[in-house]
């Protein structure tokens, strides 16, 4: 069984150069070329009859702007005509500047595309009873067709290049919207009235409760990471969740604090309204400076900082303290640094003998040993409450 012959595609027709054509067919694109610069207002009505009747997304145009549009293209198109041109770049151009045109007047670029085709189809069903009239000769006919629907492509791909663009544009602005508003709430600037008017704009209810998140980011793409892991974590698209550059800390408006996260530090507010939002931020921020300052990760709430903040008070106090009780401790020579890490995991494990000597790989003995050392060298009992907490505030005060 012979295959079948393949499908012969009809060869499209190139726009032929007007020096070569013979005078009776130069002499007809002329009469074809005049004619049609008589039609303006039958093109216009035409087209404005098939917009009406075929595509309500055009309500939002005027009849007298439709028409008006639709003289412009048939000027454009009759003098291309008159000298056999393909569309060129000046076209393309006017179609670029009357798609901006239409989206800003509230027309969607993919009607405006139905809009443009429909107009193409009309102009060739006028110029086919204009051919009639003058005996343009078909194949210069059809090699106008040809060109004609490949340029309605073309502005096919004009009208979607725009509307990328204008959408690409529309997100540019949405985001430092919703970032305006994320840092006029964090930041404690926007006054509550304008709070509970612009909280549906980004789809908050104002009186609910919110969580301020905090956190801190190197570069763009630290930020695009903590940004993504609070959004999986909080359950919220990532694109849509309120976040600002508050200060040095990056700051996140969540329906709900984040349980888990893998990775970066956070901290994390109560549940507030957004009108009380920032002094919950401001929580936050010495929540992230003090897990920071520990070398803490996760997700943090001041409920899981214990006494730390305190540890970073009152230098004047803490520098007095530490000349009266670690400076014999550091004249102790290389044992010192034994005995100051060995006394803090011990305080950290609740004076668990046993479990400091498993994390620190030694005899419960030498734990013994180097902290009665702790004691004698700085002079602070570790059965007295007083002197724990000295002991205490001040090795992790050295540590942070």
């Amino acid at each position: 069984m012979e295959p079948e012959p393949p499908t012969a595609w009809p060869v499209r027709r190139r726009m032929p150069d007007l020096a070569t054509l013979d005078e009776p067919t130069r002499a007809a694109v002329v009469a074809a070329v005049a004619r049609l610069r008589t039609l303006h207002d039958v093109f216009a009505e035409r087209f404005l009859a098939l917009i009406r009747r075929h595509v309500p997304g055009y309500a939002v145009l005027s009849d007298d702007d439709i028409r008006a549009t639709a003289r412009r293209f048939m000027d454009i198109l009759v003098s291309e005509l008159s000298s056999l041109r393909v569309p060129d770049d000046a076209l393309r151009k006017m179609l670029g500047e009357l798609a901006h045109r239409r989206a800003a007047q509230g027309l969607p670029l993919d009607v405006l595309t139905i809009g443009y085709q429909l107009g193409s189809r009309e102009m060739l069903v006028l110029l086919d009873e204009v051919a009639a009239e003058v005996a343009l000769p078909p194949d210069l006919l059809l090699a106008v067709h040809d060109n004609s629907w490949e340029f309605a492509s073309e502005a096919s791909a004009v009208f979607a290049r725009v509307q990328h663009d204008l959408a690409l544009q529309r997100a540019h602005f949405d985001a430092e919207r919703r970032s305006a508003f994320a840092a006029g709430v964090l930041s404690g600037t926007f006054p509550p009235e304008r709070i509970h008017h612009d909280a549906p704009l980004f789809g908050l209810v104002s009186q609910a409760h919110h969580v301020a998140v905090a956190a801190r980011a190197v570069t763009a793409d630290d930020s695009d990471a903590i940004r993504r892991a609070v959004a999986a974590a909080v359950h919220v698209p990532a694109d849509r969740l309120l976040l600002a550059q508050v200060g040095t800390a990056l700051g996140f408006i969540a329906p709900r604090a984040p349980e888990a996260l893998t990775g970066p530090l956070v901290a994390v507010s109560p549940p507030l309204p957004l009108d009380q939002l920032h002094a919950g931020f401001e929580e936050a921020v010495l929540v992230l400076e003090t897990a920071t300052r520990f070398a803490m990760s996760g997700v943090v709430r001041l409920s899981d900082l214990g006494p730390r903040p305190l540890v970073l008070c009152d230098a004047r106090t803490a520098e007095a303290l530490s000349v009266r009780h670690l400076t014999p401790l550091d004249a102790a020579g290389r044992s010192s640094s034994e005995i100051e890490d060995t006394t803090r995991t011990y305080l950290a494990c609740d004076q668990d003998v046993r479990e400091v000597a498993l994390r620190l790989a030694v005899h419960p003995n030498t734990v013994r040993y180097r902290v009665n050392r702790f004691q004698q060298l700085t002079d602070l009992d570790l059965r007295r409450t007083e002197d724990l907490i000295t002991a205490w505030w001040l090795l992790n005060r050295r540590r942070s």
